[in-house]
């Protein structure tokens, strides 16, 4: 159990709740799965609109908008 807790942890970023140490580490690698996927679609969707946004500047423009955002 320590090391899907661990790896929850590691997803989280933080440590999880102290209820989540009564979970089996069965449903603590199903959850770090599901927590893992949401991450990653939320990523996803943030750089599809990071891109889209970018379409609207004009193109002389984006390498300056970029380095004010930090990309």
């Amino acid at each position: 159990m320590p090391d899907a807790l661990h790896q929850l942890t590691t997803t989280l970023g933080t440590p999880p709740p102290p209820e989540f140490a009564t979970l089996t580490p069965d449903e603590l690698a199903t959850l770090n799965t599901y927590v893992q996927a949401a991450l990653d679609q939320r990523k996803a969707a943030l750089d599809d609109a990071l891109d889209s946004g970018m379409r609207l500047i004009p193109r002389l423009a984006r390498p300056a908008v970029k380095k004010v955002l930090g990309l």
